[in-house]
């Protein structure tokens, strides 16, 4: 076993190079891809794999077989060996499916081993019959810094993902500041290891802005912090490599602390490392050998780890111990917490237990609550609960009812039920009905059933009619079906018909079908027609065509300036005289946002320069003028720079741009698509910056229902915020979360998707949710709290996390209001429509 410490800050891949199983599984170049075993039997299957050489890691995953993820293993052990005799257990898991994860993950302190074994217990049985276990991408690592946090970052280059990127041309850089200030770096290993070296390396560059004074911390839990070693005044070189040793010592999150106190050139303060290593002690607890370094762990308390970390009274961190004497462990009463605390009689205060004395658990009478409150004799308010002698539950008859009324032989009054002798139940005849009546045989009158000896259902001939009748060879009847032996159907020929008759090549009578070798389909020539016959060059004959070397299709006059004074030849519309009017025929599809192609408009003006533009209108009024029966000007831009526009307007006193129609709006700016044009858009309408006016009416709309005022809220620590929720503001830093108390008076608004007007900055993720302020949004309530919510009701928090009830007028007072209602809800929970009247 290597006494050398490895690397952790790094990720690194495992290879294994051989695997012993019963099982098939698939290992490529060290990579084992996939297993799957099946037996018809339970019993234990076992994975050995084997690395040849002494290898540390701290990190095991695989995922679920692609289609059996019921098979993932549920009981099992990771065990580790030197010489693949003697095993030591590092991972137990029994009932692991519990968890209904995909991805199975364990991080833990490093250890060393030369082979892994893992034992699975087969206890899940497939369709077939056979006990089946399978997973795939297994993979053993060390993991590398799970998470890095900087105080802060200079530029995209100097990041500080960049400190374990392996490059030695960029690192991680702080802000440069005009002051001396504090810089930090957080890293986390995602687990506890025995840490006994850190690497630093400066920038290759005679000013490596590397810190002279600088401190190393650690802490196992995030919490308790100590510090490890301090650099007063530390001279570094361009481009070199220094490291720390020390004790080995157990630690998870590791804080470089530097204060850049000497301003570089640039009379700037800034702190610059290109790479960060982290190196770790393996693992010489083996079984094997039975080496133990003499160390002997020191005595826990609430500031030290020993073999565990005691919890100071109250501390609720996860990973440490309560002592005995936790205040959390005296006995509750109704003033003091113990395990939980005591509600007093009829105490309704989240978070409190109620005792066995509490009135709520006496016996329910009609008048007075326990549990619940009994009801009167067919009382049928709600909330209260019927009686085993109410009359509601006593038989029922046609003369009274009981759950139900029973209706009369063939009553057909509404909320009665059939009883099992009606009359209307029993079988049918032609004379009487059951539940139908049957139709006398070839009858057709509505309301009644054919019968199956109807002589409508037999064969039908040329006679007689079945659900049919067949039509006489030749035979044009009405509502007769033509035979498949009829003279119609068969074969035409240029004699007799069938379903056409075939003409004679040549001939042109009427009602005969050319046929393919028709002499009139044959190729044309000077001598001989075919659809159609050639003319002779020069030669002006009726019904002949010109043929496309035809000498007089070609104009061989001498091409001259377009300054030229006459225009006897079909020349241009409305001549020249220092303007240019072009009318002329053409078009080409427009797909998406592209250049557009020559031949898409009569005017096309492509300038190669940058800076210029393809086509520049100027006139006293107006520049450029452009009408269209869909699109009066329509401009593409590639986008190469942030400001690049389509059409761009530029004004020294007017506007940049004037928009008029005579029946519709005067700019449509359309975030999706153009209309019939194939031009699809990113889904952003306008952008305006800087100050906007608008005379007259300005319309919103929500295509979701929510036509509110709205504004963009961070969320309270981790709840869970869905649309709908009541939210409360939580804390100073106007952080929002779900409401938890009836007529709460720190009510803000309702969590919704999408607002007719948002305020602010928009944010993006899961920490932040859009709260509606003002007007009308969907909100989700109680029925059962307040009693059932009509058009008009008032509503306030209730008791439930994040819905809203029914208000009692007597309750409420000022900040407990959210809106008043405009749907209902009768009863349980539902989502409705609310107008927003916060107060």
């Amino acid at each position: 076993m290597s006494d050398a410490s490895i690397r952790i800050s790094h990720p690194l891949e495992i290879l294994i190079k051989s695997i012993f199983s019963t099982g098939q599984y698939d290992l490529e170049k060290g990579s084992f891809l996939s297993y799957l075993e099946e037996s018809p039997t339970p019993g234990v299957a076992s994975i050995t794999m084997n690395f040849k050489e002494s290898v540390s890691f701290n990190n095991i995953s695989y995922d679920a077989l692609e289609k059996e993820l019921e098979f993932l293993p549920d009981t099992f052990r990771f065990d580790i060996s030197e010489d693949g005799q003697v095993w030591e257990s590092i991972i137990k898991e029994y009932d692991f499916s519990r968890s209904n994860k995909k991805s199975c993950k364990w991080k833990f302190s490093m250890v060393t081993a030369n082979y892994l074994k893992m034992v699975i217990k087969m206890n899940k049985k497939d369709k077939n019959g056979l006990y089946k276990t399978a997973f795939s991408n297994f993979r053993l690592m060390v993991s590398g810094l799970e998470k890095i946090t900087a105080s802060s970052e200079n530029d995209r280059f100097w990041v500080k993902e960049n400190i374990i990127d392996g490059r030695l041309d960029y690192g991680w850089s702080s802000k440069e500041k005009t002051s001396p200030a504090e810089e930090f770096i957080i890293m986390d290993l995602g687990s506890v290891n025995r840490v006994d070296e850190f690497r630093l390396l400066s920038k290759n560059n005679a000013e490596t802005n590397f810190p002279e004074l600088f401190y190393f911390h650690y802490s196992e839990d995030d919490l308790i912090w100590q510090q490890l070693h301090e650099e007063p005044q530390f001279i570094s070189e361009p481009g070199t490599w220094y490291k720390w040793k020390f004790f080995p010592t157990n630690m998870r999150f590791i804080k470089l602390v530097a204060i850049n106190n000497k301003p570089n050139s640039q009379k700037k303060y800034v702190t610059q490392i290109v790479e960060i290593e982290v190196y770790a002690a393996p693992d010489y607890l083996a079984i094997s050998k039975k080496k133990i370094i003499n160390e002997t762990p020191p005595y826990s308390s609430i500031m030290r780890s020993g073999l565990v970390r005691l919890a100071a009274d109250g501390e609720t961190n996860i990973g440490v111990a309560v002592q005995g004497n936790d205040r959390r462990l005296k006995d509750a009463t109704t003033e003091f917490k113990g395990i939980v605390e005591l509600a007093s009689d009829g105490e309704e205060r989240e978070g409190v237990v109620v005792q066995g004395n509490d009135k709520r658990l006496k016996n329910a009478t009609e008048v007075t609550y326990g549990l619940v409150r009994l009801g009167r004799n067919a009382e049928a308010r709600a909330g209260v609960v019927v009686q085993g002698n109410d009359e509601r539950l006593k038989s029922a008859t046609t003369e009274y009812p009981g759950i139900i009324e029973l209706a009369e032989d063939g009553e057909t009054r509404p909320g009665v039920v059939i009883q099992g002798n009606d009359s209307r139940l029993k079988k049918a005849t032609t004379n009487e009905y059951g539940l139908v009546i049957l139709g006398e045989i070839g009858t057709d009158e509505p309301g009644k059933v054919v019968t199956s000896d109807d002589p409508r259902f037999k064969p039908a001939t040329t006679q007689k009619e079945g659900i049919l009748r067949f039509a006489n060879n030749g035979e044009e009847s009405a509502l007769a079906a033509i035979q498949g032996n009829d003279k119609r159907l068969k074969k035409a020929t240029t004699e007799s018909l069938g379903i056409v008759e075939l003409a004679h090549s040549g001939e042109e009578k009427e009602g005969v079908v050319v046929q393919g070798n028709d002499k009139r389909l044959k190729y044309a020539t000077l001598d001989e027609p075919g659809i159609l016959t050639f003319s002779r060059h020069n030669v002006s004959a009726a019904s002949k065509a010109v043929q496309a070397d035809d000498p007089r299709l070609y104009d061989s006059r001498e091409a001259k300036p377009h300054t030229h004074e006459y225009a006897e030849k079909l020349h241009s519309y409305d001549s020249h005289s220092g303007m240019i009017r072009l009318s002329g025929n053409t078009s080409s599809e427009v797909k998406n946002v592209t250049i557009p192609t020559p031949n898409h408009s009569v005017i096309y003006g492509k300038n190669e320069a940058k800076g210029g533009s393809g086509i520049t209108g100027i006139g006293i009024d107006e520049g450029l003028t452009g009408y269209g029966e869909d699109i009066g000007v329509m401009g593409i831009s590639s986008g190469i720079d942030e400001e690049s526009a389509g059409v761009a307007g530029f004004s020294k006193k007017g506007f940049g741009g004037v928009f008029v129609s005579a029946r519709k709006y005067a700019l449509y700016a359309n975030g999706g698509s153009l209309g019939r044009k194939d031009v699809s858009g990113s889904g952003k309408a306008i952008l305006a910056k800087g100050e906007s006016d608008f005379f007259g009416p300005v319309r919103l709309v929500d295509e979701k229902g929510n036509d509110c005022i709205a504004r963009y809220f961070k969320v309270s620590g981790n709840d869970v915020i869905q649309k709908g929720d009541v939210l409360i503001i939580a804390d100073k830093d106007q952080s929002v979360s779900r409401s938890r108390n009836p007529y709460s008076t720190k009510v803000i608004g309702i969590c919704i998707e999408s607002a007719c007007l948002e305020l602010g900055d928009k944010k993006v993720g899961t920490e932040y949710v859009l709260v509606a302020l003002y007007g009308l949004a969907k909100v989700n309530v109680d029925a059962g709290e307040g009693g059932p919510i009509q058009p008009g009701d008032l509503l306030v928090s209730a008791l439930t996390t994040g819905l809203a009830s029914k208000a009692d007028s007597n309750k409420i007072k000022p900040g407990t209001l959210i809106g008043k209602a405009l749907g209902e809800c009768k009863k349980d929970k539902a989502t409705i429509s609310v107008l927003l009247c916060l107060g």
